[in-house]
């Protein structure tokens, strides 16, 4: 399987810890069309696939994150395909300091996306179905609406379709970053937000995110191992972009032109992302179902056991429903 165009072989047999890499795992620098350097995994199961999970992380993820999910959807039977979003991870950096979670349009992350899944299919098995966490959801939406019938089923887990502010009202906020962006400051941080540093490990990120202490430790470990991998907090372009990305859902049509079965999972215990956005979202979509998972925080796929099983449940009833359409 191996293809000139990608370098990506097969990798078989693989066995993820949740810090560790299978050995047998694809690690490399995937180029944008304008030469910015993703970074990738990939990865197939032993025998033959039954399609390939294209799996979207969130804002400030990194591949090592989600080692264990690859290992689920590996167990399953299907090929695994991930990255890093430009501008975090080991991905190439945006901004004028490493950890500034900067962007100045969403549009080149739908285009990053667009173009990896077309270089991924060239090597790995159809049917392929997006499973995509919080701005990863926001971006796989964004990608069914611009590229319809590319993806047979796709799953959002806490979907970013709205941006909690908290003290300041949303309208405020976007109205602030668009002007210190028109200001030339758009590559400061944004109110409340700072570097990388004892904010991510706090007791209060960890109650917004999961309810387990091991999951969580984690996410430092794994930045303490390769410092690299830290992103803080966002700057006023990422919001702006945010928020001009986040119009685009409102277009007249736009969400209609999603063909492709979504499920949406929603944390029960959400405080990351808005849930009465993803609700307004769904109701406009052809094809959704959304599901309230109980006791959920805003990482459902690296909560405590009996949330992260019932949301595993819930995505392999989905892909074995959209294989069968």
């Amino acid at each position: 399987m191996q293809n000139a165009s990608t370098g990506y072989g097969p990798a078989f047999g693989p066995v993820f810890g949740r810090r560790s890499f299978a050995q047998q795992t694809r690690l490399r620098d995937w180029r944008a069309p304008d030469g910015w350097p993703l970074r990738t995994l990939c990865c197939l199961p032993e025998g033959d696939a039954r399609g390939t999970v294209l799996f979207l992380n969130g804002r400030g993820d990194f591949i090592e994150k989600y080692l264990e999910s690859y290992g689920a959807f590996l167990d399953w039977g299907y090929a695994v395909a991930t990255l890093d979003w430009r501008g975090q991870g080991l991905s190439g950096r945006l901004g004028d300091h490493p950890h500034k979670g900067h962007q100045t349009d969403f549009d080149i992350l739908v285009s990053d996306l667009a173009h990896w899944i077309e270089d991924v299919a060239r090597d790995f098995p159809p049917p392929f179905y997006l499973v995509a966490h919080s701005m990863g959801g926001h971006l796989a939406l964004r990608y069914l609406a611009e590229h319809n019938g590319s993806a047979s089923g796709a799953v959002l887990l806490a979907p970013m379709l709205g941006i909690r502010t908290g003290g300041i009202p949303s309208p405020v906020t976007k109205r602030l970053a668009r002007w210190m962006v028109s200001r030339g400051r758009a590559g400061e941080f944004a109110p409340t937000q700072r570097p990388h540093g004892a904010w991510q490990s706090s007791a209060l990120r960890q109650g917004a995110l999961t309810a387990d202490n091991e999951r969580f430790a984690d996410e430092v470990w794994w930045t303490q191992q390769n410092p690299a991998l830290a992103l803080g907090g966002v700057t006023y372009g990422w919001l702006d972009a945010a928020f001009r990305s986040l119009d685009r859902l409102h277009v007249p049509g736009y969400l209609q032109r999603v063909k492709t079965p979504v499920l949406i999972l929603l944390p029960e215990l959400e405080q990351v992302v808005d849930p009465v956005a993803a609700r307004h979202v769904a109701a406009h979509l052809p094809q959704c179902r959304l599901e309230v998972v109980p006791g959920g925080r805003h990482e459902l796929l690296r909560d405590a056991d009996t949330v992260r099983l019932a949301t595993l449940a819930h995505i392999r009833a989905a892909l074995e429903g959209a294989a069968h359409g």
